[in-house]
């Protein structure tokens, strides 16, 4: 994974990511994201949930409480949120038989109000600070 934030050096970084069905459960799949190699690997367990397979809803549960709402469309899984003053989007594209992953990662720089329609509007604007890119190829273990 690559790792290239604004101001600062970039990184690269080992990232594996394993998807598997949970039991014989089609709605249910282990999400595992490991960062790194050896003693100073970071491991990520998660579920991937089928919400409304219709819609292409998902839910990525981090097994914390914190649940992300994730939308299948066309090759892509998008999920957009906000932690703190940071607004995170992820993108996971299915391309032959790679995965492109992107998280790009935003700050709040200012709140306002904008003139539409003669009505004010809240609006907030968010810096890039993070860009984060990786292309997972599959593996046999």
């Amino acid at each position: 994974m690559s790792n290239r934030p604004v101001q600062g050096r970039s990184q690269s970084v080992p990232m594996t990511l394993r998807i598997q069905p949970i039991s014989n459960n089609p709605t249910r799949y282990s999400w595992q994201i490991t960062y790194g190699t050896g003693a100073k690997k970071l491991v990520r367990n998660y579920e991937l949930v089928v919400k409304d397979q219709g819609a292409g809803h998902f839910v990525i549960d981090e097994k914390d409480g914190t649940l992300i709402d994730a939308w299948w469309f066309g090759d892509r899984l998008y999920s957009q949120f906000r932690v703190k003053n940071r607004l995170l989007n992820t993108q996971y594209e299915r391309q032959s038989n790679r995965l492109h992953y992107e998280l790009v990662t935003y700050q709040s720089v200012s709140s306002a109000q904008a003139e539409n329609d003669q009505q004010k509007v809240p609006f907030e604007s968010y810096q890039l600070q993070v860009v984060q890119s990786a292309e997972l190829s599959p593996v046999k273990e």
